[in-house]
């Protein structure tokens, strides 16, 4: 973390009362929590930032809702409407959000929408959709009033949060040992080959309690980029481009591009960032392929952009994936 935030702690103090006392509020019955009748399983870390919450999340679509009618609910962050919202897939990512839109798209079969208020959100998807039997949640770990039936956490190998400290001084939204209330713990984004002693130096460190299961996983791109036409990526890398991300931490994206001897330009923009058409003008002016993620080109496919190529990525588990996925079906067969 950056020196100067060490000059913070006294914030970080006050910001620690206050998770305390909120959760406090919710722990002893002053405040109610909604638990749906149906399983509802969230994805979601203790961290800001990016730990690969939708990839995983379209892994568990992608392994489940071929058995089960899904409903999959998010805040929406970075959009620019407010209350509920059902994502299609020819939706506007400014009113619905960039990753629910990804998801409508990948996953037709599953009902996507947006609420910022989650059993709001989920009662009113079951009235429309009575055929529900499962909820995907992404990002709902810290939304209180609601109390889901299985927690899956998240926490980046490089920064996991056991090397953190609690905002503002870090990046953690609660205390470390909050993540004892999770099922399962991922570590994401691990290097793809990762040695027995490195896997149990991070179970110790990061203090599990007896109940949870450990998984790691990694970033796999794909082996083609897609756009005007369809390309293996050793093919597209050996001409010059510009690597065009606004995403929370595109280092994994760039540190492959490197492996791949690419020659690049980075254009690096905020998370969720919603382009203007002054930054769009210019972006038609680059006299080169520009490759995006997955997630950036719903928010760019308005725009139309010539020699725009997308590449895309996935979750992969380096190890006892089935049990991870035994796991996840135990707690989605607990009412069925």
């Amino acid at each position: 973390m950056a020196k100067w935030r060490k000059a913070l702690f006294p914030l970080k103090i006050l910001f620690g009362c206050a998770v305390f006392v909120r959760k406090s509020l919710y722990k002893s019955g002053l405040l109610s929590r909604y638990k749906a009748p149906l399983p509802t399983i969230v994805v979601g870390n203790i961290a800001t930032g990016g730990t690969g919450k939708t990839p995983m999340v379209d892994y568990l679509l992608s392994k489940f809702s071929n058995d089960l009618n899904f409903g999959m609910l998010s805040r929406g962050y970075g959009r620019k409407s407010k209350g509920y919202k059902q994502v299609y897939d020819q939706s506007k990512a400014q009113e619905v959000g960039d990753e629910p839109l990804l998801l409508a798209q990948k996953h037709p079969n599953v009902r996507v929408s947006v609420c910022e208020k989650r059993p709001k959100g989920i009662q009113q998807m079951l009235q429309d959709s009575p055929n529900i039997e499962a909820f995907i949640l992404d990002d709902a770990l810290q939304h209180l009033p609601l109390k889901p039936s299985y927690k899956i956490v998240l926490t980046t190998f490089q920064n996991p949060w056991f090397l953190d400290a609690l905002l503002p001084v870090g990046n953690l939204r609660e205390p470390a040992s909050s993540a004892q209330q999770a099922d399962v713990v991922v570590v994401t984004k691990c290097p793809a080959t990762l040695d027995v002693q490195t896997k149990n130096t991070y179970k110790t460190k990061l203090a599990l309690a007896p109940h949870q299961q450990l998984f790691f996983t990694t970033l796999e791109y794909d082996t083609h980029v897609y756009g005007a036409a369809k390309l293996p990526i050793a093919e597209f890398v050996q001409n010059p481009f510009v690597l065009l991300t606004g995403i929370a931490n595109p280092s994994t994206l760039v540190a492959f591009l490197n492996e791949q001897n690419a020659t690049f330009t980075h254009k690096s923009f905020p998370d969720h960032h919603h382009f203007t058409q002054v930054e769009i003008n210019a972006l038609r002016t680059l006299n080169k392929p520009i490759l995006t993620t997955e997630k950036d080109a719903v928010r760019l496919a308005p725009f139309g952009l010539r020699n725009l190529y997308t590449l895309g990525v996935r979750t992969r588990f380096l190890a006892d994936e089935k049990q991870f996925l035994e796991a996840v079906r135990a707690a989605l067969d607990v009412l069925h």
